[in-house]
């Protein structure tokens, strides 16, 4: 059935016309799906912005004009993605024949016109009930969670057994809230690396998820997935309705594992890792990697700031320790009345046996084409707010003609379209390789291929302190090749200018074109600065560096806890 089904869609293709609108996943991927399914099909983009800005008649009168007859909305993972009913009913409004929303797993939801527009009234009506009837169940449990994390902070402490070093700790895994790009970016890295070095250290682990997790080995680390579905008028109500569908199942998992403590990545409207606490009695040592509320008001408005904000202040009060990337982050904990000896400063790290030298570079460069008297230097990161992707952009455009550089650039994002536009208009387009997002296991070798590597990093643009912690930066020194990077937090801090790296004031595309250039044109100094930043990350910033940090907090956790309750047993003599 399924090959009859893509043989009346090619033959179909001959006269169709595909409007395409990505919302997350790699636009090239899903027109290559696309152009398999619809052989002759012309396929254009309708870009993000139009339908972003402005009003519903607006964003209607952009696909019209259009003139589709099949809208496709592509996004990463069928599952995560609210709005559905929506886009089916606005394709049909659009006029097209048909709707498609599609993912890069394959993921396939298609409908005609007619039944769109016939079925979309009970659909939303139905959506928008359960929305409601959501909240309202969130909102009463809220005030129950809240008051019982206030009780317990005032009920004397009880001996809880701690697992010795030998036995290793058991642990259970949270990761609550998945999103575009987690498969690819820093968030994998980050698990993986605590997961596997924890692991090494001795200490037991399964993990709880509503996603897969790219690169986990669950032979060593059973995972439990708990999906998501695609409920929730606004982006608030898909996130609450889900946190309380996750936290049911993951609550009840905990409380049957009885591990020694849970270990949660913090993410939005979540209060999972919290009931599992209370109602197991395990604590709940939380990674905080920043301010989720911060993040709703200038990178990626969410809503319900409010409501957001008392979900972090929860997790931040129910948690027996906090673990932040950075001192600022610290800071930033202990202006907001979190108490000091609960907050571990842990900075990311790097595995130094996946990402070294010699580990695929030159298959790459032959790949690539990259000459043998070429220079390549190379950029792994989002295209965001503070990755600074638009000022290396700017200083390639610096670059001298003479210069035999070329430079690799992997990973894709909302400012990709910018920098591509500055790229054009300077004619350097050819000096520029952008490969779009890539598998991480890819990383090490496309790194391994270049001999410079850039860390371009931005000030944040409502002027706060930089709070990263970038695993790339990690990544970068264990690899051994020159690092051009921005005197900004952290990354000033963990890399000295002239010894490790070359330090450049952030965001000034003159200085880190020079800085670029002063490494193209000498091999020296790029193989010292390098060979010293391998021997600094592999003494400093492995991740087994982190997750000791994290076993060794729990351990000492106990100790006090165990001490306050016989002290205060000796007082009641």
């Amino acid at each position: 059935m399924k090959e009859k089904h893509d043989a009346r869609s090619k033959k179909r293709g001959a006269q169709t016309k595909v409007v395409l609108l990505v919302l997350s996943g790699e636009a090239k991927w899903m027109r290559q799906a696309l152009m398999e399914r619809y052989e002759h099909a012309s396929i254009e983009e309708l870009p993000r912005a139009l339908i972003e800005s402005g009003g519903m008649a607006r964003r209607l009168e952009a696909l019209r004009a259009l003139r589709p007859d099949i809208f496709v909305v592509a996004t990463e993972r069928l599952a995560w993605q609210r709005g559905q009913n929506a886009f089916l009913l606005f394709g049909a409004l659009a006029g097209a024949r048909r709707t498609v929303i599609m993912d890069a797993h394959k993921g396939w939801r298609e409908e005609g016109r007619g039944r769109s527009l016939f079925v979309a009234p009970a659909r939303l009506a139905r959506e928008a009930s359960v929305s409601a009837q959501a909240l309202l169940r969130a909102a009463r449990r809220l005030r129950r969670l809240e008051l019982a994390v206030r009780r317990k902070e005032h009920l004397r402490a009880r001996p809880l057994e701690t697992s010795s070093d030998e036995r290793g700790a058991e642990i259970v895994y949270v990761r609550a809230t998945p999103g575009p790009g987690t498969q690819l970016g820093g968030a994998a890295s980050h698990i993986n690396g605590f997961i596997n070095a924890a692991l090494k250290l001795g200490a037991r682990i399964s993990l709880l998820s509503n996603d897969q997790i790219a690169g986990l080995d669950e032979n060593r680390a059973p995972l439990k997935i708990i999906w998501p579905r695609p409920i929730g008028s606004t982006r608030a109500a898909f996130d609450i309705y889900n946190n309380l569908l996750f936290t049911h199942e993951a609550a009840r998992e905990i409380e049957e594992q009885r591990p020694d403590f849970i270990y949660q990545r913090y993410s939005r409207f979540t209060w999972a890792g919290v009931e599992a606490s209370l109602r197991s009695g395990r604590p709940l040592f939380l990674e905080y990697n920043g301010s989720e509320v911060w993040v709703g008001r200038y990178w990626d408005r969410v809503g319900s700031l409010g409501l957001l904000e008392r979900y972090e202040r929860l997790n931040l009060r129910a948690a027996a320790r906090v673990f932040v990337v950075s001192e600022v982050e610290r800071q930033n904990l202990l202006a907001a009345g979190v108490e000091d000896e609960k907050i571990v400063v842990n900075p990311n790290g790097v595995d130094a046996e996946h990402f070294r030298p010699g580990i695929g570079g030159e298959q790459v460069r032959r790949e690539l084409g990259i000459e043998r008297d070429e220079t390549l230097v190379g950029f792994v990161g989002t295209f965001g707010p503070w990755h600074g992707v638009v000022a290396l952009a700017e200083a390639i455009k610096l670059m001298p003609e003479s210069a035999r550089v070329r430079f690799l650039m992997v990973g894709s994002g909302v400012l990709r379209g910018e920098v591509e536009r500055i790229l054009h208009e300077a004619n350097a387009e050819d000096r520029v390789i952008l490969t779009g997002a890539v598998e991480h296991g890819r990383v090490p070798a496309l790194l391994d291929a270049c001999d410079v590597l850039a860390s371009p990093h931005v000030p944040l643009e409502d002027g706060s302190a930089f709070f990263g912690s970038p695993t790339k930066l990690f990544e970068y020194m264990a690899m051994g090749r020159g690092i051009v990077a921005s005197r900004l937090g952290q990354i000033g801090d963990v890399l000295e200018d002239e010894e490790t790296a070359l330090l450049v004031k952030p965001g000034d595309a003159q200085e880190l074109s020079r800085a670029i250039l002063r490494l193209v044109e000498s091999p020296d100094l790029r193989e010292r600065l390098g060979r010293a930043a391998r021997r600094e990350a592999i003494a400093r910033h492995t991740w087994t560096h982190n997750a000791q940090r994290v076993l060794d907090a729990y351990h000492a956790w106990g100790k006090t806890t165990t001490e306050t309750q016989r002290l205060r047993e000796e007082l009641r003599k």
